[in-house]
Order: structure tokens, then sequence, then C-alpha cells
């Protein structure tokens, strides 16, 4: 293959890549790379594809080889990479085997920020900490390692630093793009006196933690003007009567807003004025829905002892990541008399559900007309409506402790961070009672020591 056929095969490849053609791309590199076996971008973006199919093993053996294949310094990228692998793989000490060595030899800063991050993933909070600082030394304007560091201060209640790290997300490329300015930005001054507009966070789930200091803002501010998902408009209308709602959507297609403003600020930033000490977690103001929708839920509702609501998935789609369960797993708990188990889960359910209805006897009650893809005001009502909801971290589990429902989150942590025994003390910022298990391990103790506890209500 001469040098001009190689040229246009690697573009093609590049456009596969691209267009996220991943099996395209990995048959047009591997025919690069057996006529230009060390073709360093055939490598890469062969690399690339077969880490998004999650064909790591694979991604190994080639790394190991090209490593051998190139000479310094041009190895460290793939050294990088092969490091970065392990991190997918969940494989954090052999990743520290590849990248700790890798920094010492080359002084490269951009290195320490995956160093960190296995480091956070193995439960070493302290050692993750001090590096992130010191990465942050070493270049002030990393706003990904600020970003990384704020939930290990917060684990730390280091509160004022950590929220501090936490506004630095408005540097990164995947927030500030989505963020149109209607006011100067906040900059970490009071809103006392002033005409504020509260820009929405990213997922659902986080709009609807941070909504807890909309109160206290509203209280602080001149006027208040909050910028919402179009499901959560009157959801918000009927907990903050005296702020003026905008749904996202309708802002969009303006791109403006008939206000006098003052600042803008995102919700999540919030937290840096009114949550800085475990107190102000613990008696933050609760969302509201009208009494009447509620009712009307209810009514709805069988005559047995309990009403659970469940979300057992993170996302549109059960991957069976660590912070989800597949809902055949919780079927010691569905299988407990005098319940009536009630869907609240977002995305493609159907399947689960179908599975255990039909192989178990089981039934999940749904409401079409309250479900979790909907209007939040029918959907909290429905959730209001319950004596207990047992989701992973979700919006439906956010929403849970938002309007005062008992909730009960399942959650995976490294083995070293709950070998620590201070959960107790750090969660009592959280209104929620929370399950964990060991990262890897079943989720059947946990499973277990839900059914005993639920016997109890």
């Amino acid at each position: 293959m001469n040098q001009k056929k190689l040229i246009s095969k690697l573009k093609k490849a590049t456009s596969a890549s691209q267009k996220k053609d991943h099996i395209t791309t990995i048959k047009l590199c591997r025919d690069i790379l057996y006529k230009s076996p060390v073709n360093i971008p055939a490598h890469q973006l062969l690399i690339t594809n077969l880490i998004a199919l999650k064909r790591h093993d694979e991604v190994e053996d080639i790394l190991k080889k090209v490593i051998l294949l190139m000479t310094e310094p041009k190895s460290y990228a793939f050294e990088h990479l092969l490091g970065c692998n392990y991190i997918s793989q969940e494989n954090y000490t052999a990743a520290l085997l590849v990248l700790e060595p890798l920094f010492n030899k080359s002084g490269e800063s951009k290195f320490l920020l995956d160093i960190a991050l296995a480091y956070f993933r193995l439960g070493d909070y302290e050692s993750a900490r001090v590096i992130y600082l010191k990465l942050i030394e070493l270049e002030p304007n990393n706003h990904q390692a600020k970003f990384n560091l704020y939930p290990i201060l917060l684990h730390f209640k280091d509160y004022k630093n950590a929220w501090g790290c936490f506004h630095s997300r408005l540097g990164l490329d995947i927030i500030k793009d989505k963020v149109h300015w209607f006011a100067p930005p906040w900059s970490g001054e009071t809103l006392r006196g002033k005409n504020i507009i509260i820009h929405p966070e990213q997922g659902m789930g986080d709009n609807l933690a941070y909504s807890g200091c909309f109160a206290e803002a509203i209280a602080d501010a001149k006027s208040t003007h909050i910028i919402c998902d179009n499901r959560l408009k009157g959801l918000y209308q009927a907990s903050f009567p005296t702020a003026l709602i905008y749904s996202s959507e309708d802002v969009k297609q303006t791109k403006k807003i008939d206000a006098e403003l003052d600042v803008q600020i995102l919700g999540g930033s919030l937290a840096a004025l009114y949550r800085l000490n475990d107190e102000s977690f613990i008696n933050e103001s609760s969302l509201n829905v009208p009494q009447f929708l509620q009712q009307e839920k209810s009514s709805r509702l069988s005559d047995k002892k309990l009403k659970v609501g469940i979300s057992w998935f993170h996302g549109r789609i059960n991957d069976g990541n660590k912070h989800s369960m597949y809902l055949e797993e919780l079927l010691p708990l569905l299988q407990i008399e005098n319940i009536e188990w009630v869907n609240l889960q977002f995305g493609d359910w159907q399947p689960e559900v179908k599975k255990v209805e039909s192989k178990y006897g089981i039934k999940i009650t749904h409401f079409e007309d309250c479900c979790a893809s909907g209007d939040f005001e029918h959907y909290g009502a429905l959730i209001a409506s319950l004596d207990l909801v047992i989701a992973a971290s979700n919006a439906a589990l956010m929403f849970a402790t938002r309007l005062g429902i008992k909730a009960w989150m399942f959650l995976s942590a490294p083995k070293a961070i709950l070998q620590q025994g201070n959960f107790e003390d750090i969660d009592k910022r959280h209104k929620e009672r929370r399950f964990y298990r060991v990262d890897g391990e079943s989720w059947g103790g946990v499973v277990d020591q839900m059914c005993d506890e639920i016997k109890l209500l």
C-alpha cells in the first residue's frame, strides 16, 4: 500500500470514527497497520474505537506491543492509554503501576489527573486530594482537576473549598457550551437585594437536589427568575410561587428574558452560599405538590400495607453499571407480601418489568400519566403518595428526598472507604437511608438488609 493510499484510508478511518462507526474504523485501521505497523494515528484510532466497544483485553494486548515498537518519548502516549484502559477496566492498581512511573520519568503534569482518579476510585481519598492539589498548583486553570476534587473535599467536609472547586465546572466545555448568559455570571458575591436568574444544571437529579437552595436564594434576592426543564415548570411554580419560572425550551427559542437582571448563577453554585455546614443540609426546605393531585394519585393505589416506589437503574438504559441493579436482583424484596410496588423508573424499563411479571407473577404498578418521562408535578404527586422509595442514585431518589418521603438508596463504594467506618457521620448530610456494597461484589447483602428492614415498617 503506497503512501497516498495509506493517507486516504486513514482519512476514511478518521471519518468513520467521528461518526462512531467503530467496526468500520477498526477494520480500516487493521488494514493500515498490516502494511504500516508503526503508524501512530492508525494505532490511536484503533485503540480509541476498541475502548468505545469495551474490548479492553484487545486494547491491552495492542498497547503492550505498540509500546515495545515505539522509542521514547513517542511511547508516552500509548503508555498513558494503557493506564487509562486499566482505569476503564476498574483495575486501578494496575493503572497506577503504569501511570506513576510514567509521571516520574516524564514529569508531565497531564498524567496526574488519571493518577488521582485511580486513587479516588480505590478509596484512597487523601492521596487523591494531595495529587489533585499538586496538579492545580502546577496548572491553576485546570478546571477538570478542580471539578474532580470537589467530591473529595465534600467527603472531608471542607465545604467552602469544595463548592469553589465545583463552581469551576463553568470552565469545562461540556458545561459552558450549554449555558446562555442573560446576566453577568455570579462570582462569589451575596445575592441580597439583587435581581437574579438561576440557570439549570445538567441532569434531572441534580436539578432536583440543588433546588433545595432555591428558597434561601429567593428570600435573599430582590426578584428571582428560574429556568428549568419543562417537566419541572408546574412543580416549581407550586413550590416557589414568588419566583418567575421559565421552561428551558421556551428560553432556547427566544434567547432573552424580559427582566432587569443583576446576576446569573447555576443552581448548583447556590450551595457555595447556603450549604457550608452539616446543619444547612439537614434543614433545607422541601418541594410541594398540590394536595388535590396527591389525593388523586393516592386513590388509585391499592389498600396494601405499604406502597413502595422502585427505580433500579441510573440513566436511560440499564447497562449493569456499578450504580445500578437489574430488577431481578430485587426479587427477594419484591416477593414480600402486602406491598404494592410502584414503577418510578425512567428509560428503557419495559423488558425487565415484563420478565419479572411473567416469570415470577409479581405485579409492578405503572401509571403512564404520572411517570418519570412526563410532567413532574404529576410524577411528584405519585411519589408523595408512597410510604417509601427504593432507588439508585437517580432523579426518583432525589425527588423523594425533596418531597420529604422516606427513601432508601443502594450504592457501591470502594472497600477502603467502607472500612474507614465514618459513613454514619457523613450520611447526616443526606435525607435518604443508604445501603452500601463493596465495589464489584454482589447486591445480595444489600437486598437482604433491605428485606429485613422493610418488614419492620
